[in-house]
């Protein structure tokens, strides 16, 4: 082979011209350098776009093929990208892969017009305008070594009448390219040749791992390129897991693209849209592209736009969407490195044009091109709503009246725990509108800027709504309670093991333990479930010893009411008109002894209280007196054993047979036996008329 041609190696950088021979030169001259390492550092590239070399890659090579078939149009154009792996070895285990070697490089090869001296000059120059009119920015390259060690390029091609070829290493801190065409013998047609070597951190561990994803990947930012007649065939090849991946094909098999661009204008700019629909589950979503100068520059999931769009579009009509949008307003704010917008998020006036507003209007030409598909979902998911608030929910009954469009903005397919989350934010947001409302009309009646007639019609209005959210309110509560009450009955059974629910769960169900009124809220307890009227005493205290000493007794539930003052000094000298004691035992327990039961462990708890030198949780002396009124309950099933004992201190049985009572006049107390049935019987017979109301 012989060498045909060489170029000054420093023809291609610019230097500091100084002629010192010539006197008469008062000046000096200076000229711009460039310094390449500097311009790949300063260039970005997000981790995410890790892909992006390989893109530019074959987007030069489609431009290539195209520049070749101007001249040639016969030419069938062709693609190969080899997808390179470490080399470590390859383990396939009961045929299944046990490990996927990570990518570290692509070797990308065309039959385009090839790295003559157009495209050699072009590639030498940082930023080159060689193909501006396409779109070109003359920075695809810098891509390259942003991500990779080195790119390597080989370039065969007919120059003239001869073939010759053209070989070169492009990396950071070689200042000097090796630039020489070198003649070599007749070939059957055109071979360029792109080697990316060693990808580097981050940007390694953002490559996909599977070749399938990579072909994907092209397909969808090659999106536009495929859609003309005239793409060439582009082949991916994962040699080591031996898998080819033909890009037209799949894009000929997952695409059914409409043939009729949607043109619509956003202040006075003209956007283009293409409708498409994808048959290919690993898209994952339904998306809009954005492209600028026929390159994809931005994928958004549309999904996040359009509320009844998800992947039940797939899961029913075996399809995604797809939108491709162009136009010269995006040609001329893409940003230089091709992989964001100079567009802001939001317009900042009424002339200018924000992301949100190409969104925005993108987002209802797809709603018209999906509206039957649309119209179905909206429909089935009101439904749903409806039903789910109406069985389960009824607090929010009302927000379908008056949050109508907040609820439509709800996504069709979320779990019941989601869409009861959303719900609430609803009537969060109701709640504190109505709020507002209500300080606005009565501001309005101060300053007296409203007729009776017109006020008593603001008046109307707003009293419906606090009713309604009145009424909801009535309806959580009472819809929490059958909750609860289903609890109660599901602890008192037992599994299929034969084992029923210890006793801390009926405890923490009626009241949480070890905790008193003053560090709960009305709404955590559960005392309803015996008597209404027990939430609403003075102080309350669950699993707490007496004199906050672990070795004293300790009370299930103590209840104290009615305090009666003696002194003058606060939070002293009191002592207390009723005092309430709650034992609780687990369900069917029969085990009960003459040393070991509810009955005498109350009486205990009673006389200590008596002897006033028991002292509360927060230290202060629990006094009673002798008119001071003991209620001591056992809430416990009624077996053998504690009947037994029961009879022993002359217990009788209720009228209803579900529980036994018994008084003691010595230390004034009322004791009664509650049994699990009598506390679900009674609680159900007060609550049923509630529970019918809401249909629960």
């Amino acid at each position: 082979m012989k060498e045909i041609k060489k170029i000054d190696k420093m023809s291609h950088n610019k230097k500091i011209k100084i002629d010192m021979k010539k006197e008469e030169r008062t000046k000096l001259m200076s000229f711009f350098t460039s310094n390449l390492s500097g311009r790949v550092r300063n260039f970005e590239l997000p981790a995410t776009k890790a892909l992006m070399p390989l893109y530019e890659s074959i987007v030069n090579s489609i431009y290539a093929i195209d520049e070749r078939q101007q001249k040639e149009n016969t030419l069938n154009g062709r693609i190969m990208v080899h997808i390179v792996r470490e080399p470590q070895q390859y383990i396939q285990t009961d045929g299944i892969d046990g490990s996927i070697n990570d990518i570290t490089g692509f070797i990308i090869i065309d039959n385009g017009i090839g790295f003559n001296d157009a495209n050699m000059k072009s590639f030498l120059q940082l930023d080159s305008t060689y193909r501006i009119e396409k779109g070109g920015k003359g920075v695809g390259r810098f891509t390259w070594l942003k991500a990779f060690r080195k790119a390597k390029i080989e370039s065969c091609f007919e120059n003239g009448d001869q073939w010759v070829k053209r070989s070169f290493d492009f990396m950071l801190g070689q200042d000097e390219i090796n630039d020489s065409l070198i003649k070599i013998d007749e070939l059957k047609d055109n071979k360029t040749v792109v080697i990316l070597e060693d990808c580097l951190s981050p940007y390694k561990d953002k490559l996909p791992k599977g070749g399938d994803n990579v072909a994907t990947k092209i397909m969808q930012h090659c999106f536009i390129y495929l859609m003309s007649p005239t793409c060439p065939e582009i082949i991916v090849v994962d040699d080591i897991n031996q898998q080819t991946y033909n890009i037209n094909q799949m894009f000929r098999n997952s695409i059914q693209e409409e043939s009729n661009l949607i043109e619509f204008e956003i202040k006075n700019e003209k956007f283009f849209l293409r409708h498409a629909k994808i048959m290919d589950s690993s898209f994952d979503a339904s998306k809009l592209y954005l492209y600028a100068n026929d390159r994809m520059v931005q994928e958004i999931n549309i999904e996040k736009y359009i509320v009844d769009l998800d992947k039940n579009l797939f899961l029913e009509n075996g399809y995604y969407y797809a939108g491709v949008l162009s136009g010269e307003f995006l040609d001329k704010n893409v940003g230089t490195n091709r992989t964001s917008f100079m567009i802001p998020n939001i317009a900042e006036n009424d002339l200018e044009i924000g992301m949100n507003d190409i969104i925005l209007k993108t987002s209802e030409e797809i709603k018209v091109y999906l509206s039957e598909y649309l119209k179905e979902v909206k429909k089935k998911k009101k439904e749903r709503i409806a039903k789910y608030i109406k069985t389960t929910a009824p607090q929010y009954r009302h927000l379908l009246n008056y949050m109508e469009e907040d609820i439509e903005s709800i996504k069709p397919s979320l779990s019941e725990i989601k869409l009861d989350d959303e719900l609430h934010k609803i009537k969060r947001k109701f709640e504190k509108q109505l709020k507002e409302e209500n300080e606005k009309i009565l501001k309005t009646l101060e300053v007296g800027a409203v007729n009776l007639d017109s006020y008593q019609e603001k008046f109307a209005n707003q009293f419906a709504k606090i009713s309604e959210a009145n009424k909801s309110s009535l309806a959580e509560y009472v819809a929490h309670r059958k909750v609860v009450l289903e609890l109660l009955k599901k602890g008192i059974r037992s599994n299929d093991f034969g084992k029923y629910s210890k006793e801390a769960f009926i405890h923490n169900l009626i009241y949480p333990m070890r905790r008193t009124s003053e560090e709960i809220e009305y709404q955590a307890h559960n005392l309803w479930l015996i008597d209404e009227k027990l939430a609403y005493c003075d102080y309350i205290s669950s699993d707490v010893p007496f004199n906050n000493d672990s070795k004293e007794g300790r009370p299930d539930v103590l209840l104290l009411d009615s305090p009666v003052a003696v002194s003058d000094e606060e939070n002293t000298g009191r002592e207390y008109g009723t005092i309430i004691i709650f034992e609780l035992k687990r369900p069917m327990r029969d085990d009960y002894t003459s040393s070991d039961n509810p009955i005498d462990q109350m009486m205990d708890y009673a006389e200590k209280l008596k002897e006033n030198t028991v002292k509360d949780k927060y230290g202060r002396t629990i006094k009673t007196s002798d008119n001071t009124q003991l209620y001591l309950y056992a809430v416990c099933d009624i077996t053998n054993t504690l009947i037994r004992i029961a009879r022993k201190y002359n217990f009788c049985e209720t009228p209803d047979k579900l529980g036994m009572y018994y008084y003691n006049n010595v230390i004034n107390a009322y004791i009664e036996i509650l049994s699990y049935d009598k506390i679900i019987d009674d609680t159900t017979k007060r609550n049923e008329i509630l529970f019918d109301k809401l249909g629960i």
